[in-house]
């Protein structure tokens, strides 16, 4: 009898438990870490200042998640073109029902911060700098 309890016991611990997304208090970390993986992905819950003002605009306290994917790499090393998704759970409409909201909008990134040049008209932008600075 204690060999099957003992059998139970290590047959549930060897179960994977869901892993708890982590948490960041922006965006920017899970932008690199999809730049750098392997599978252009990364996911987490965004918490703090940024995450409070998204609830008190949505209405819902679930948890602020944030998914990244890239969706093309340029040729300059570490420049990516990355789709993030925000989303959260039970967001109540006007009508009354709760839905998942979800916002999507894509960003030019490189690992440095800066945007990749490739397909930039760097004539434009050095007219654009120069009209900035004349101001």
């Amino acid at each position: 009898m204690k060999i099957r309890v003992l059998a139970a016991m290590a047959a549930v611990a060897l179960i994977p438990f869901a892993h708890a997304a982590d948490r960041y208090t922006n965006i920017k970390p899970l932008l690199l870490q999809a730049i750098d993986a392997p599978d252009g992905r990364a996911e987490g819950e965004i918490v703090g200042p940024i995450a409070d003002k998204f609830r008190e605009t949505t209405k819902s306290n679930a948890p602020i998640m944030v998914e990244v994917m890239t969706i093309k790499s340029f040729n300059q090393e570490g420049c990516k073109r990355l789709n993030v998704r925000v989303s959260q759970a039970n967001v109540p409409t006007k009508e009354g029902e709760k839905i998942t909201f979800a916002a999507d909008y894509g960003i030019n990134l490189c690992r440095d911060g800066s945007p990749p040049v490739e397909g930039m008209d760097l004539e434009q932008v050095g007219k654009m700098l120069e009209l900035q600075e004349a101001e």
